[in-house]
């Protein structure tokens, strides 16, 4: 008889043992998923807080393991996937799929994270399989994050040997991105749809994607905000078929585990990921490739993205130590945050930070005026599902959309601004000076 491999495991602080199968292994062995050895998961968070050094890859690992035991727990409890018709063989394939899509997630992320989305080149240049496209866009839009990982999925199974089929490449990209189509073999897997759920599991409002990245990166910068009741919430979570297909549902009991899960994305949000530090130092990099310092814009080829690390920007940032936008960087010169408006929707106060920004410049005052926006919630988004919660009563189960039952999800469901002035450290007490008269005024009305 043929022996067994037995499955491969790695130690995570987080999660303890993480075991992956032979297949797996080898896709993780892929310079293009190794390559995230060198992407902080948190840019240059490790400025303010100096653990948070961890990788992309410690998370894409971390992403895999959670989306294989939510798939694993909604499979036992829930009796509507063997009613649409799914059998070991489909489940089989679909927890490897969901598996391989939280692996996969972000393996097309730039240097720096998000710091460096701005400067990726247009869609058009990256080798897309733009036949896998429910909704193409257009390709002269700026390219994502999810259009590499789009391209690195795709290049996976193209390998000879292939470590993907065609056809598990498109399902997993279908669960990166929403505006990609599944293939044939994942609709065909059982009588009512399950795409939307397996989705859920990715990028969803409840996805794997967050549970490790919020617990992670609250570990590593050593905070407690994005602590919540993880196993509490993966094992609150089944399936119910609705309109639309087979989607995720909450049990009631859980609701208020659900809205820690959500007030730790917003706390991680204010006090970690928009810190009033880092900001300024995603703005240099900004400015040091725009204006030349450095030479490390990506083509949109495969080559040019593998080579893509973040050790080689911070070797391109030394050698131009010299320069001033690199120069802040290596040196660590931060800026003063002179003005801050969170969560002041519309335009009135974009106009009133813009005005207050070019009355300061005519005073001779330089200052950079930086806006960050995030969306906390899914709730609502183009393609998106809506997650149940589940209410039992005298024997018989109900089903409202989470967003009708969570009062906190009501309140949080939109995307938060902050708008924000700084300066040189050594011209803050004249900049404050000159910006109180402008906007004691406001304070007052």
């Amino acid at each position: 008889a043929r022996a067994v491999h037995p499955p491969y495991e790695v130690r995570c602080p987080l999660h303890g043992s993480i075991a992956f199968d032979e297949r797996e292994r080898r896709i993780i062995d892929h310079p293009l998923v190794q390559r995230l050895r060198y992407i902080s998961q948190l840019g240059f968070a490790a400025l303010v807080y100096p653990g948070a050094t961890h990788t992309r890859f410690s998370h894409s690992l971390g992403v895999m393991h959670l989306a294989g035991q939510v798939f694993d727990n909604i499979a036992q409890a829930s009796p509507a996937l063997a009613d649409a018709g799914y059998g070991p063989e489909a489940l089989a394939y679909c927890r490897r799929i969901v598996r391989l899509a939280g692996l996969l997630h972000d393996v097309g992320h730039p240097p720096f994270s998000h710091s460096f989305e701005p400067l990726l080149p247009q869609r058009r240049a990256l080798p897309l399989p733009w036949d896998w496209y429910a909704e193409p866009g257009q390709p002269e839009q700026q390219a994502t994050h999810e259009d590499f990982s789009v391209a690195a999925v795709h290049a996976l199974a193209q390998e000879r040997p292939r470590l993907l089929e065609p056809g598990e490449a498109r399902d997993i990209c279908a669960l990166i991105d929403g505006r990609i189509s599944p293939g044939p073999e994942l609709r065909a897997a059982g009588r009512r749809p399950i795409y939307p759920l397996l989705k859920q599991m990715i990028s969803g409002e409840i996805d794997a994607d967050r549970m490790d990245y919020l617990r992670r990166d609250a570990h590593f910068a050593g905070v407690t905000y994005g602590l919540f009741d993880l196993p509490r919430l993966i094992q609150s979570l089944s399936c119910a078929d609705v309109e639309e297909g087979l989607a995720m549902t909450l049990d009631q009991n859980a609701l208020y585990t659900y809205e820690n899960f959500l007030m730790a994305r917003f706390h991680m949000a204010m006090q970690v990921y928009f810190h009033k530090t880092l900001l300024p130092f995603e703005h240099f990099l900004q400015r040091a490739v725009e204006e030349g310092e450095v030479d490390v814009r990506m083509d949109g080829s495969l080559e040019s993205f593998l080579m893509a690390r973040e050790d080689r920007v911070l070797e391109a940032l030394y050698r131009a130590r010299e320069q001033p936008w690199s120069g802040r960087i290596v040196n660590r010169h931060p800026m003063a945050r002179l003005l801050q408006l969170e969560d002041v929707p519309g335009e009135a106060a974009r106009k009133r930070v813009l005005q207050t920004a070019e009355a300061l410049r005519t005073r001779g005052i330089q200052v950079v005026h930086l806006r960050e926006a995030r969306a906390l919630s899914t709730q609502g988004a183009v393609g998106s599902l809506p997650i149940y919660v589940a209410h039992t009563a005298l024997g018989r189960t109900s089903l409202r959309p989470l967003h009708e039952v969570s009062v906190l999800l009501e309140r949080y469901n939109r995307v938060f601004t902050i708008e924000s002035l700084y300066c040189d450290p050594e011209h803050y007490e004249a900049a404050a000076a000159a910006l109180l008269p402008l906007v004691e005024p406001a304070g007052r009305g």
